[in-house]
């Protein structure tokens, strides 16, 4: 079958779909990866042995989250799931990335559509059968419409966007029956374009397929297809230094790369990890590019800097990872049986991450953005001297290797083709 995936142009969301899409291809199914023509996406798709195809509408992801603060019709949704903004983390997440995203490609002020039209007239040429998209790139299930295609999200993160739409959802039940349904409403230009009828799997998708561990899921009267947490992290060749046991116990710190593409600072400060750092008999290894070390005066003697290196290489190495909770580095890091030290951005999914990761007992959290040098120093002691959380992490892997691989349900998917497609 023909598998057409979509991804926002963030390459951590392009490393989330690799290992389906690889297994796909392996099994002999045609796969291509539609996003926005951005070089760096586009390097991270077909360098993963993968077929990209972008499109010509830039997107500027913070400005669309800027360009979004005074829309009445996005304060509206937002009220209406009945949050309060006293519940920053939550608030924040679902106002300023999971509205702000629907937004960007439903206007509410304009029925043009240039990247959803060009993502349609892709998939009337191409007709694939399934369409595999980026739960925040929200065009997908739209051109999977219009080409009769069958159509499923798959997360790279817990299902939030699933949950507003049912909080809302709740929200306008118990407003009365005359309440507007705001977010079909923003749809509706866009959709009378290609002759599509609104229905609920044009925001939650026909299935969705995630790849955590049920314990992680929200409470959603949603299809679920489990898919085992693979991670992959790009590949380069082994440096040498790599290739040998580290002279001490060796600890990574990452930023993400979420936090090159999207975020405006560092979250953590990296100065006070590297103060922290010196104070200590270990080998740090952080992996951060020229602009996320701007304002670091001193590299201590035991910091290895690497603009770069894959985790699936770095962590069989490590004793211990600091980073800010993204998912890509949650899930290397139990995969290889590293204990984390997070220390979450706030509005965002990390905080998910984190919470789940400390009641696990497979790491330690720090919620403070700003944490002082001796916070940094006695949680990543605990987590170096204290075999449990090592165990807890092995415990947690055991619980990965329950759950169907992207191989494993390459059958499914097939079935499940089979009956939803209308081509």
């Amino acid at each position: 079958m023909r598998v057409m995936f979509t991804v926002l142009p963030v390459t951590s969301h392009v490393m989330a779909l690799v290992p389906l899409a690889t297994a796909l291809q392996s099994a002999g199914h045609q796969v291509r990866v539609v996003t926005h023509d951005h070089p760096g996406t586009v390097a991270a798709i077909t360098g993963a042995g993968l077929t990209a195809v972008p499109l010509d509408g830039q997107i500027d992801l913070a400005a669309a989250v800027q360009d979004t603060f005074a829309n009445e019709t996005l304060e509206g949704i937002a009220r209406t799931t009945g949050v309060s903004p006293d519940d920053t983390n939550t608030w924040s997440m679902i106002r300023n990335y999971v509205v702000a995203s629907y937004a960007f490609y439903y206007p509410a002020t304009t029925e043009s559509a240039g990247v959803t039209d060009e993502m349609v007239r892709f998939a009337q040429d191409w007709q694939p059968d399934l369409v595999v998209w980026d739960p925040l790139f929200f065009p997908s299930p739209v051109a999977a419409r219009a080409c009769g295609a069958a159509h499923a999200r798959l997360l790279w993160g817990l299902d939030r966007f699933g949950w507003l739409r049912d909080q809302y959802t709740q929200g306008r039940r118990s407003r009365g029956a005359s309440e507007p349904d705001l977010m079909a409403a923003l749809m509706g230009p866009q959709l009378s374009r290609y002759g599509v009828e609104f229905e609920e799997d044009l925001i939650v998708g026909q299935w969705t397929v995630d790849p955590w561990p049920e314990t992680m899921r929200l409470p959603l009267d949603l299809d679920y297809l489990a898919m085992r947490p693979v991670p992959f992290n790009g590949a380069t060749a082994v440096p040498d230094w790599l290739r040998g046991a580290p002279g001490a116990r060796r600890v990574c710190l990452t930023l993400g790369t979420s936090g090159r593409d999207l975020f405006g600072d560092n979250g953590i400060s990296v100065s006070d990890v590297f103060a922290m750092a010196a104070e200590l008999d270990i080998e740090l290894v952080a992996t951060l590019n020229a602009a996320q070390l701007a304002g670091v005066d001193a590299v201590p003697e035991n910091v290895r800097l690497t603009d770069y290196t894959p985790l699936n290489q770095l962590f069989p190495t490590c004793d211990a990872v600091i980073h800010l909770g993204g998912t890509g580095t949650w899930a290397a890091a139990i995969v290889h049986g590293v204990p984390q030290l997070l220390v979450p951005k706030t509005g965002s999914e990390y905080v998910d991450f984190a919470r789940y990761t400390a009641a696990k007992g497979a790491g330690l959290v720090i919620e403070d953005e700003k944490p002082t040098v001796s916070a940094l120093r006695e949680g990543l002691l605990r987590l170096l001297d204290e075999p449990s959380f090592k165990e807890s992490t092995k415990a947690l892997y055991q619980e990965f290797t329950r759950i169907p691989s992207p191989v494993d349900i390459i059958p499914e998917l097939e079935s499940r083709t089979r009956r939803h497609r209308s081509h």
